[in-house]
């Protein structure tokens, strides 16, 4: 039986490199997006507690100075908050892009695949094939020449 040797073998290994590469771009861009929603949160957590700090001391009663200073705070951390509301958008962009990428890549290598599988399916077949012709010619020569595959000596006698 022949061996079967898929020509494409190296654009398929580069197709597995470069779906790897695509699947390790996507793991980075969601951490780096979970990254940026924890510290979103943690910021607007911040920025709620500010604001529930800051009614707890209007309500006991402090100096003007004071609240400007809590005023001063939550809108710094209302800032932080809509700029890492923006970061996480701009995240989310990034693991869009990134997860169409390894689909990408992962179609590409998929499609090379399955032209493989045929590829070996035809082999297999044209081997069968083959096979059997060499069965039936077998087979051939000894029903129309009998006497030299049983060493000279006729059974039908």
């Amino acid at each position: 039986m022949a061996e079967f040797r898929f020509r494409a073998q190296a654009a398929l290994d580069l197709r597995h490199k470069q779906e790897d590469a695509a699947a390790t771009a996507l793991g980075q861009a969601e951490a780096v997006f979970r990254r940026t929603a924890e510290q979103h949160a943690a910021k607007r957590s911040e920025r709620e507690a500010a604001l529930a700090q800051q009614l707890t001391d209007q309500q006991a009663g402090i100096g003007a100075a004071l609240l400007e200073w809590h005023w001063n705070w939550i809108n710094g951390l209302a800032g932080a908050v809509e700029r890492l509301g923006r970061d996480l958008d701009a995240r989310r962009i990034e693991v869009g892009a990134a997860q169409q990428a390894w689909r990408e890549a992962r179609r590409r290598r998929l499609v090379l695949e399955r032209m493989r599988d045929r590829m070996l399916q035809r082999h297999q077949q044209e081997e069968r094939r083959k096979e059997l012709k060499n069965v039936d010619e077998l087979a051939r020569i000894r029903f129309i020449n009998p006497e030299t595959t049983s060493g000279g000596v006729n059974r039908g006698d």
